[in-house]
């Protein structure tokens, strides 16, 4: 009797030891996943961005009138496309450019797949909403502007681009007329003439896109691009990613 109890003890010792481990396991496996997903997000996003921003201002025709880079007319109603959210609401960033036609169909799109007619100009609106179609998770889209009649083009379907970004932030570098350098970064609302604009600072926070329950619960205080302190008492770590772009087809550098 007293040797069953004994293997009785050992078993349930052993079983309790194997049991913590495969939670152990499991919960350092769901971290992994949570901050690999997060920092896919991050990475994701200013790649985009950055392909994308070296393409403001660009012509086909480089003989043509200077683009100002970036689309400062109306976008979602009477708003300015291009805009300071303001403190620690997101921005809104619109490329402006002149879409070059693929090289095995010949045609012309935005960002979001709409037909760009020949010769004429697109403006890529970057914007931070959330998903109706994927729980509202919060995400990167793009949608294409005509600049010229201010509406958006056909399709007119927003396009999710990284889920999980959950703010975007920009500021733009100016410095003197006629120079090449960058004396300041500033916000939409500061910029007074967008032809001097050099270059730009994109930030995004980002999340794996969903809630974690792997993680203590505390207040957790992120500040992007110095655009004020934002504070979340959730599960949910967070991460800041930013990058620095020239403006190559303004002929200057950054």
């Amino acid at each position: 009797m007293i040797e069953m109890m004994l293997a009785f003890v050992i078993g349930l010792i052993v079983s309790g030891s194997a049991l913590q481990l495969m939670v152990s396991n499991s919960r350092s496996a769901s971290v992994n996943e949570f901050i690999a997903t997060a920092q896919e997000n991050g990475r994701h996003s200013l790649y985009i961005m950055s392909r994308e921003l070296r393409r403001a201002g660009y012509r086909v025709d480089a003989l043509k009138k200077p683009l100002p880079p970036f689309y400062t007319g109306k976008c979602q109603g009477a708003a300015i496309c291009t805009q300071d959210g303001g403190g620690t609401v997101s921005d809104r960033v619109a490329i402006q450019y002149e879409p070059r036609a693929d090289a095995n169909t010949g045609v012309r799109r935005d960002c979001a797949g709409g037909l760009v007619p020949d010769g004429a100009l697109t403006a890529d609106v970057y914007y931070v909403a959330a998903d109706a179609a994927n729980n509202n998770i919060s995400t990167l889209f793009c949608i294409g502007y005509d600049p010229v009649s201010e509406t958006v083009r056909s399709p007119g379907n927003p396009l999710a681009l990284v889920q999980g970004v959950e703010r975007l932030q920009a500021v733009y570098g100016i410095g003197p007329a006629g120079t090449t350098t960058i004396d300041q970064y500033v916000t939409a609302a500061a910029v007074s003439d967008w032809q001097e604009v050099r270059g730009i600072r994109v930030g995004v926070l980002v999340s794996a896109g969903g809630a974690s329950r792997v993680f203590d619960q505390r207040i957790r205080t992120y500040n992007l691009l110095n655009s004020g302190n934002e504070s979340f008492n959730d599960q949910t770590p967070r991460y800041v990613y930013s990058t620095a772009v020239g403006l190559n087809n303004t002929g200057l550098i950054l």
